[in-house]
């Protein structure tokens, strides 16, 4: 398997697990009184009314902080050259998370919030342990 491949897997598999983490966390930290509803057509009125402001917050930094250790973790087993597997990574958790904001429905910001956070912070974990070229450091 080349390193690149091994990178992108290694990474969403990280970036999953500590967003299940997250989101397991959020549930203990934030415990709902109300059970969560059966029927679909509820579900958004339950996510708005019931589910606190301070647990969709913890879900939003368990997005950053997955998105930045799993961008960490493809750059360094990629060799640390090319933002291309830390790309890759964000897009895919990206994309899971957008697939599960339409499966529960959220509030806006939260949809704004996942466009806005997951390439930034990649690019963020790149630049911070990318391998600079010599004629970058001589300057």
């Amino acid at each position: 398997m080349k390193r690149r491949t091994l990178a992108i897997v290694t990474g969403i598999i990280i970036g999953g697990l500590f967003i299940a983490l997250g989101e397991a966390l959020s549930t203990y930290v934030f415990p709902v009184e109300t059970p969560v509803p059966t029927d679909h057509t509820l579900m958004a009125d339950y996510i708005e009314n019931d589910v606190s402001l301070g647990s969709k917050v913890t879900v939003v930094i368990n997005w950053i902080i997955s998105a930045f250790v799993a961008a960490i973790v493809s750059t360094y087993i990629s060799g640390r050259n090319s933002p291309k597997p830390m790309l890759a990574v964000v897009g895919v958790l990206n994309a899971l998370t957008l697939i599960q904001l339409f499966i529960f429905p959220h509030p806006k910001w939260m949809w704004i919030t996942s466009f806005l956070v997951f390439i930034p912070i990649g690019y963020l974990a790149y630049f911070l342990i990318r391998k600079k070229d010599t004629n970058e450091t001589a300057r």
